[in-house]
């Protein structure tokens, strides 16, 4: 069941990832000119970002799930400040999936930690 809950963690950055590298690709770099420059380069970082946190979710689980808990904490709360206070988001249902996503996020982060933890755990009896 760990490797679904990591796969579907994975799935879910690479395609965030995978968004940002087309949007850099196709409308050059910094492509978030609507928004501000903070923004911006924000949201042009999470391209690399992204991708780091599927490897390191394969490689290193726990560092994995601390940058994915990091990821979706700021990228939830720079989205709310772009959509309720900057207006430069024009629909909420971006925002409210990822809010969704941080909720998976943080549940398996808390669930996969005590499963890695226990699997190390050697029976000396």
């Amino acid at each position: 069941m760990d490797r679904v809950v990591i796969f579907v963690l994975c799935f879910c950055l690479f395609i965030g990832g995978a968004t940002h590298i087309f949007d850099n690709l196709y409308y050059g770099f910094l492509p978030y000119k609507f928004a501000p420059e903070w923004v911006n380069i924000y949201w042009t970082a999470l391209a690399v970002i992204d991708i780091v946190a599927v490897y390191l979710l394969v490689k290193w689980r726990n560092a994995g799930l601390v940058l994915t808990l990091v990821i979706m904490l700021s990228d939830v709360a720079i989205n709310s400040v772009a959509f309720y206070s900057l207006n430069v988001l024009s629909d909420s249902s971006a925002l409210q999936l990822q809010t969704l996503f941080l909720g998976f996020c943080i549940g398996s982060s808390i669930w996969l930690w005590q499963s890695k933890s226990k699997a190390n755990v050697v029976n000396v009896t």
